[in-house]
């Protein structure tokens, strides 16, 4: 029975070596792909959250340059808490915010429109964690290009 057994053991040697490789890839790249979209998720929830503070803040003044500018500052300060690193280096430009008077001829009106948008252009090629590309499945997550948050309020 040895001699039958041996010529078979002998056919078999590696195997377990180019089954694991071809395992350890389909397995890496889901793990991968899974630890690559949280980050922009994470920085996408920073974002909602900036965008909401802002305009929460901007509900308190009464005179739209105020609020324009209190919103921006207020979201500036929320996407601290991001990483920098995680924003492409800068925070600087990310936020940007419009209070459009209902009636401009009014200036005794103070019931204005406010957007507070917060976006982070060309994401893709800023993501903290690397996507990667596999033979015919592609970039490895597949990520957005932008990313933003935008909130709109009717302020009386």
């Amino acid at each position: 029975m040895t001699k039958h057994a041996q010529p078979r053991q002998q056919s078999q040697r590696g195997v377990a070596a180019i089954e694991f490789a071809l395992v350890f890839t389909v397995v890496f790249a889901l793990l991968w792909s899974m630890v690559c979209y949280v980050a922009p998720l994470i920085v996408l929830q920073g974002l909602h959250r900036a965008s909401a503070e802002g305009a929460r803040v901007a509900a308190l003044f009464n005179k739209p340059a105020d609020r324009e500018t209190q919103a921006k500052l207020a979201a500036e300060k929320e996407l601290e808490e991001i990483p920098i690193r995680w924003l492409g280096g800068t925070r600087s430009g990310l936020v940007n915010t419009t209070c459009t008077p209902e009636d401009p001829d009014d200036s005794s009106n103070n019931r204005c429109l406010l957007i507070v948008s917060v976006s982070i252009s060309s994401y893709n090629t800023k993501a903290p964690l690397r996507p990667f590309s596999l033979p015919g499945i592609g970039q490895v997550p597949a990520l957005p290009h932008n990313l933003t948050s935008e909130i709109q309020l009717q302020l009386n």
